[in-house]
């Protein structure tokens, strides 16, 4: 396996870290690939592929035990008892500041010296740039003070009462600026976790150290793997349209399979999943095209009540019933989204927020026939309300930018636009075009039943004529 052309610390760092993996026990790497600088691009390092590999042909594996977990950390040996008291989330956290401080004295230290340092990640936003997603909800799910207190309320205790085991970083955190310290490295490390850990499942692994007994079934641990960062692994960059691998935890390890055939010199891709351009940015610190298709606008459930309550005037007790109903028919949600149409299919409103809809407009008679038999679709009292608290909850949404649809377009024209402000923009305007598709939708609806009711009454008015 070879590195593409990069500068000297680029490409050394490179080399150290591939050494390193080729030499851990359970590591296979293909020949047909090779690590790429695709700074340029915007994207860091990626893996391309330097010869024609068929589909379902692996590209790496590497054992349970090159993965950095809780499980596999020097921390585990040197003090175990620091952990015991702390949830996963936290517990890696500290196992990366931990393995961070101690450098080039840490098993895992040429992996960790490839991972960046500078993030796009919404955690380091400042509150103007943040501003410029006024009316996206991925504001909502930044979670940065609580991230904080808990940061300092689970790891800053014991930070300070251990710093001896924490290398370089040990001067901070013996000093009057632990806080500030740990929360610096806290936020990198998690941001680390966030944009470069994956989801492992619970299962037997060994530790390096369990490896040379698993022979004779002396020392089989299972454990929670629950998160891990993944050496290579986490350098596959990731496309919606264009991944062409994917990762798979077997017994043992974790092995990368190709799903599809690659030309040399196509860079190789994993994927996210289904996640719109917010969480991208929130999650990854960046956005792309390819994942525009999953945007979403959230409407949390108070918005819903409120609209909901403008057409239909209930009192609490009511409203908590009507809940009820939407509990039992497993709709509630503590919010809904409302999802882009894409060429193949039209526009369409989550059954779950119609239906939910639906059980706040029922009156009392309508209630009671809806206990015992849910409706599969609005009763046809209820569709004009139910199409007019729609309008109103898409105006609601509407109402929480600042800018509009045109004057987004406009800036995106703006060649000297900072990147940060561009994402922001193009994450706005994707979730205002969903809701301009949402609201002409639900304008023709009205207009269709305004024109059905109008024939209504006139044959209504004729027939009393008659009479």
């Amino acid at each position: 396996m070879t590195t593409s052309r990069g500068d000297a610390d680029f490409q050394v760092k490179t080399t150290e870290f591939l050494q390193w993996l080729q030499q851990r026990a359970g590591t296979t790497i293909s020949p047909k690939i090779q690590i790429a600088d695709l700074r340029e691009q915007h994207a860091g390092r990626g893996i391309v592929a330097t010869e024609v590999i068929e589909e379902d042909e692996e590209l790496f594996s590497i054992a349970h035990s090159s993965i950095l977990t809780t499980h596999n950390s020097n921390l585990q040996t040197v003090k175990p008892a620091i952990l015991e008291c702390l949830d996963a989330w936290n517990s890696l956290v500290l196992v990366m500041i931990h393995e961070d401080g101690l450098g080039e004295k840490s098993t895992w230290w040429p992996y960790l010296n490839i991972l960046p340092r500078d993030f796009d990640t919404l955690i380091y936003w400042s509150s103007d740039e943040l501003a410029e997603l006024q009316g996206s909800a991925v504001l909502d799910k930044i979670g940065k003070t609580d991230a904080d207190e808990s940061f300092k309320k689970c790891l800053l205790p014991l930070v300070q009462q251990n710093a001896e085991i924490f290398g370089h970083h040990a001067q901070a955190f013996a000093g009057t600026d632990a806080e500030s310290a740990l929360l610096r490295l806290a936020h990198r490390m998690a941001t680390l976790i966030m944009a470069y850990g994956f989801d492992l499942e619970a299962g037997s692994s060994t530790s390096e150290d369990e490896d040379e007994d698993e022979a004779d079934g002396s020392s089989q641990s299972a454990y929670e793997l629950n998160k891990g960062m993944i050496p290579l692994a986490d350098l596959f960059n990731a496309d919606g349209d264009l991944n062409n691998a994917h990762l798979l935890q077997q017994e043992n390890s974790m092995t990368m399979i190709t799903l599809k055939s690659i030309r040399k010199g196509q860079q190789i891709f994993n994927d996210f999943g289904q996640l719109p351009r917010s969480d991208l940015l929130r999650r990854y610190g960046y956005v792309t095209d390819n994942y525009k298709r999953w945007d979403v606008v959230e409407v949390d459930i108070e918005t819903v009540i409120k609209a909901a309550g403008e057409h239909n005037t209930l009192n609490q007790k009511e409203k908590n019933d009507r809940l009820d109903l939407t509990a039992e028919w497993e709709v509630l949600q503590d919010g809904y989204d409302i999802t882009r149409s894409t060429a193949n299919q039209a526009f369409e409103f989550d059954r779950a927020l119609v239906l939910t809809i639906t059980a706040l407009l029922l009156n009392s008679e309508e209630f009671t026939e809806a206990l015992e038999d849910p409706p599969e679709q609005p009763p046809p009292s209820l569709r004009m309300p139910l199409a007019l608290v729609l309008r109103r909850i898409i105006s609601s949404r509407q109402s929480a930018y600042r800018t509009t649809i045109a004057e987004d377009a406009t800036l995106l024209e703006d060649a000297d636009v900072q990147r940060r402000r561009r994402m922001a923009i193009e994450v706005r305007l994707g979730e205002k075009e969903i809701l301009a598709k949402a609201a002409d939708k639900v304008d023709k609806r009205i207009a269709k039943l305004g024109s059905a009711t109008e024939q209504e009454q006139d044959t209504s008015h004729a027939k009393r004529r008659r009479f």
